[in-house]
């Protein structure tokens, strides 16, 4: 059995109000084959028994489906804890309902509401996604904005607007997850892909608030600027795996490559896949294999690597690091008291609060 804690990822629906221009889901309309609330509620039966500790829930909109909120109850009924990725604009469907999640992430990409709608493509997107933000905040959960980093807000000025939005919103945490050329993402690389130069201004600006007590889920960041971690490398097939619309399985939220259906599979012989066990059996390649944070970062993000490659082996192919800088120690440590995707992905968490 692999260690726990587990992560789960779930997609539970493709159906979405919005029509963002990088959504790695390519989310819109529901597709037909989508788990039903019973084979979903036997999903969860096997979250327990395989000791899952957490669910997030993001792409697409999930609590459009009606019966989102039972499916929540009934992983809070099997103490599972529930995170929540949601663009903001649906927040009346959960409004009495905010106790059963342990921390719920708005999307907010641009602090300016015309950029902002236009990436997201439906007028009116920010306005609500804050009005959201500020609504969660009141009633004192722990809340997130979570930017997609791309080629169009990478600049030290979108992230200095996007940070002093953060503060003034009061949210506990901005987090951040790099662009990956996937879903409707791939119609728009060709001005969303971030260079190597890119992400470096963009961690640079993000290194003046993130210290050696902060957890650092992003293995790129951590060989350039240091920060305590959880996980080493990418936790995509170790402690994290999603779970898509139909119940395939994927080792990496960004990846549509499955191990099987949850449907007729345990979570067990899903890890023992051939995708799980070659993203769990990464072998340093080229530069990787000279770099004193291989130790940690064993190659950055996995799944970029593989959409980039074919190959999940690395290194990171936006890592503009050489094996000769002087790098940081990181240091590895769980605590008692953690964030969900500290887990689950390869991003960024900025304190806020």
């Amino acid at each position: 059995m692999v260690e726990n804690p587990l992560i789960a990822g779930w997609s539970l629906t493709k159906r979405c109000n919005l029509k963002c221009l990088h959504c790695y889901n390519a989310s819109g309309k529901a597709d037909p084959d989508e788990l039903t609330t019973k084979e979903a509620f036997k999903v969860i039966k096997k979250l327990k028994k395989a000791k899952v500790a957490a669910v997030n829930f993001g792409g697409g909109e999930c609590n459009i489906r009606e019966d989102f909120i039972d499916i929540c109850k009934e992983l809070k009924k099997n103490k599972i804890k529930i995170s929540y990725t949601t663009n903001g604009t649906t927040f009346p469907l959960i409004e009495n309902h905010l106790n059963l999640f342990s921390d719920i992430g708005v999307s907010l990409d641009f602090s300016n509401a015309e950029k902002h709608d236009w990436f997201r493509g439906v007028l009116g997107t920010f306005e609500r996604a804050t009005s959201t933000i500020e609504k969660l905040v009141e009633k004192g959960v722990d809340t997130e904005i979570v930017t997609c980093l791309t080629k169009l807000n990478c600049s030290i000025d979108e992230l200095q607007k996007m940070y002093s939005l953060a503060k003034e919103l009061n949210v506990n945490n901005w987090r951040v997850n790099r662009f990956r050329e996937n879903g409707r993402g791939i119609d728009n690389k060709h001005y969303l892909t971030l260079s190597k130069d890119d992400l470096k201004t963009a961690f640079n600006f993000f290194a003046q608030y993130i210290d050696e007590s902060v957890s650092v889920p992003e293995p790129l960041f951590r060989a350039a600027h240091g920060g305590r971690y959880s996980i080493a490398g990418d936790p995509s097939g170790s402690s994290a795996f999603r779970i898509q619309h139909n119940g395939e399985v994927s080792p990496s939220v960004f990846l549509a490559t499955s191990g099987g259906n949850i449907k007729t599979k345990s979570i067990d012989e899903i890890f023992q896949s051939p995708v799980f066990k070659q993203i769990r059996n990464r072998k340093p390649e080229g530069k990787c294999n000279n770099c004193s944070s291989y130790y940690h970062c064993q190659g950055g993000d996995a799944g970029a690597s593989y959409l980039k490659y074919g190959h999940f082996n690395g290194p990171d192919p936006l890592c503009w690091l050489e094996p000769t800088d002087k790098r940081p120690k990181p240091t590895q440590h769980f605590s008692k008291e953690w964030n969900v995707h500290e887990m689950y992905l390869c991003t960024l968490y900025i304190p806020i609060k």
